[in-house]
């Protein structure tokens, strides 16, 4: 029971371990002549951002439409969009 105990602490502690900075997977890949991990991460990157949108300045907001399929995204002040919704 013990070594069933001990193998489970293993396995969620080989789970826990450190991500590679971009920095050390690009000299992986410099070494090896692979650079999947490298292009991995960068389109991974580059999903999140998608998500996240542009960033914005101060006194602006992010705004999104979404128009057959495609969404753009852009950066509008804040007191223009106080003016759209008061009715101005």
């Amino acid at each position: 029971m013990k070594v069933l105990g001990v193998l489970a602490a293993m396995l969620l502690l080989t789970g826990c371990g450190s991500i590679k900075s971009m920095d050390e997977l690009q000299l992986e890949a410099s070494i090896t002549g692979d650079w999947s991990e490298v292009e991995k991460r960068e389109r991974m990157i580059a999903r999140r951002k998608e998500r996240e949108g542009p960033s914005c300045p101060k006194g602006y907001i992010t705004f999104c439409e979404q128009s057959g399929g495609e969404k753009r995204c852009g950066c509008v002040s804040r007191q223009g969009v106080r003016e759209v919704f008061a009715g101005r």
